[in-house]
């Protein structure tokens, strides 16, 4: 996908654009949110208001089951942040002002007649608001809606400990990446990947 096809997949559809400016615009009614504690290690792209709108999209999008650990102790919302500073810039800009988007009261007053930051929300009213997001007739609000949870979702399950929510078992025994960036294999030789080369003897 190109450069100019990626900077204008979120703005499409009617109003696409009008939408992403309230939600980088100014502070016309961004009421405070609750901003969640900076995690160890610091963060990489994200700042303190966008993690926290991550961890709370991540609590009332992975609910809590018994048996597996909670999306705050996987620390979803920070491996959110690595995921998204593994994208091009584009990419980071259009995800932040997403977040924003999510955020900020004057949205969520136009549309859902709320004047509250979506971190303030009771957990009832934070899923009808995604619900909304995932429903609308504007097209920017259901791919981001869907781009969003694809990040969370991805945070999530590809945590071992999250494994057995979702049935599956792992990877078979004895399975290595040769070409991993950094070799698992314990004491056994890394064998060769693509790209290696040695000199016939």
């Amino acid at each position: 996908m190109g450069t100019d096809s990626r900077r204008g997949l979120l703005k499409k559809g009617l109003l696409g654009g009008a939408v992403l400016a309230l939600g980088g615009g100014g502070g016309l009614f961004l009421l405070p949110g609750r901003l969640e504690p900076l995690p160890s290690g610091g963060l990489k792209v994200l700042d303190q208001r966008e993690y926290s709108v991550f961890a709370a999209l991540a609590r009332r999008l992975v609910p809590s089951t018994p048996g597996v650990p909670s999306v705050d102790e996987l620390e979803v919302a920070k491996v959110c942040d690595t995921i998204v500073s593994q994208t091009d810039p584009t990419a980071q800009a259009e995800v932040k002002q997403l977040l924003q988007l999510f955020e900020r009261a004057l949205p969520n007053l136009l549309f859902g007649g709320r004047v509250s930051a979506f971190t303030s929300l009771s957990p009832e009213a934070q899923d009808e608001v995604l619900g909304e997001w995932r429903r609308s007739s504007i097209l920017l609000r259901r791919t981001g809606f869907l781009a969003l949870r694809a990040v969370v979702m991805g945070a999530t399950f590809a945590q071992p400990r999250t494994w057995p929510l979702t049935g599956y078992p792992g990877p078979p025994s004895g399975f290595h990446q040769a070409d991993a960036p950094h070799w698992v294999g314990g004491g056994t030789p890394r064998p060769d990947g693509n790209g290696v080369w040695r000199e016939p003897t």
